[in-house]
């Protein structure tokens, strides 16, 4: 009898409970819904960078210092990354579509350290609930800066600007690349220059975002404001013509080389070049970029600019943009230039 009334009275206990957690269950499930109603799902619609460009004025307060370095050092500068350009002006932005390459491992240039392949460090984000990583090509770049290894804070250094070409999507091979033909650059014994080479993640190069890199070099290091030049390859040639176009005051002398030509002609940029000295290359088997287009923006220019040069590379694709860099002679030419 009494092993009975037991476990009638387990049953009803076990019962109840089961009833009572289905119920609380229920009721805990409206109210996460009534809670969701009310804190509607956070729209990730914003590029990780907070501050409108338009309302720094020249990038000189103390936010835009670099710490501590030292001569000869390679140097990585991410301070312009916080910087929100809005949407470019440049309608070939649109022109293709621009794949967030660098949310992809080993590719985000954003990192702490100037180094790709097997010396590469994965940066870490704190970005806001809002954030829509995919819109980072709206911020300002990220770049690196070779300190002279003679540097002084008693005298002034040239400043070489170098605007890399397309980079693959799917390989840290193209930025390794991209720094040895940094690396080719001749160096001069007697004058030594400083080399600032930012990371665009748009197709075209933005000339307020290179000119924003310019500017805080020169913030941060003794730059000769009359010996600034501006070179790059394919996407970074065109570019060249593009940002000087924007800035034609800025440079003492630029350096296209094998300029790409698409997505529109860069040869209606001539006028605005008129008064900088130019030494284009392009190779005249050049299958990715026109060597055509090229050959017309130099006749263009020389008819009304008395110092442009024009190489064509014989027998030369795509390529060979490191020896041209590492020959004193080019490298020469591009220095001897000051502005009055």
């Amino acid at each position: 009898m009494k092993k009975s009334i037991k476990f009638y009275f387990l049953f009803f206990v076990t019962i109840n409970f089961q009833f009572c957690s289905q119920e609380n269950d229920f009721i805990n499930d409206n109210e996460f819904l009534i809670n969701l109603n009310k804190h509607p799902k956070i729209r990730k619609d914003c590029p990780p960078c907070e501050t409108n460009r338009e309302d720094t004025i020249n990038l000189i307060n103390s936010s835009y210092k670099w710490s501590n370095f030292n001569e000869g050092e390679l140097l990585k500068i991410n301070n312009l990354t916080k910087l929100n350009y809005g949407k470019s002006q440049i309608g070939s932005q649109n022109y293709w579509n621009i794949r967030p390459w660098w949310m992809q491992d080993d590719l985000d240039p954003w990192s702490e350290f100037p180094y790709w392949g097997s010396q590469y460090v994965e940066p870490f984000h704190n970005f806001v609930a809002c954030v829509d990583d995919s819109l980072r090509y709206l911020c300002g770049y990220s770049y690196v800066v070779e300190v002279p290894n003679d540097y002084s804070k008693e005298k002034e250094y040239p400043l070489i600007i170098f605007l890399h070409g397309g980079i693959s999507v799917d390989s840290y091979y193209s930025f390794l690349g991209r720094e040895a033909t940094r690396n080719a650059f001749y160096k001069f014994e007697n004058d030594k220059y400083i080399i600032g080479a930012p990371i665009k993640l748009e197709i075209d190069w933005e000339p307020d975002k290179v000119l924003d890199v310019i500017d805080n070099i020169a913030l941060n290091l003794n730059v000769d404001k009359s010996r600034i030049y501006l070179t790059g390859l394919s996407m970074g040639g065109r570019g060249t013509f593009i940002v000087a176009a924007q800035y034609p005051d800025k440079f003492a002398a630029i350096m296209p080389l094998s300029p790409h030509h698409e997505p529109f002609s860069y040869i209606p940029l001539f006028k605005q070049i008129k008064n900088i000295p130019v030494w284009m290359s392009h190779g005249d088997i050049d299958r990715i970029s026109s060597y055509e287009m090229a050959k017309i923006m130099a006749d263009s220019l020389k008819k009304i600019n008395p110092n442009v040069k024009f190489v064509t590379k014989k027998n030369t694709g795509h390529w060979g943009w490191n020896n041209i860099y590492s020959d004193s002679i080019n490298l020469a030419w591009l220095m001897s230039w000051k502005k009055k």
